[in-house]
């Protein structure tokens, strides 16, 4: 097999991968998961309020 076909290969996958993601809109899901991961992080730190 040629270099070329095996980059066409990888170039074709990963366009697959990204439209699947694009179509189940699994990239908001996992946008998501992280956001909700760091307003519980940062709700549990300590703050000093100074007024």
């Amino acid at each position: 097999m040629a270099w070329y076909f095996i980059v066409a290969i990888v170039i074709g996958a990963l366009f697959a991968l990204t439209f699947i993601l694009y179509i189940t809109n699994a990239d908001m899901k996992l946008v998501e998961i992280i956001y909700n991961k760091l307003i519980a992080f940062h709700e549990r730190k300590d703050v000093d309020e100074k007024l």
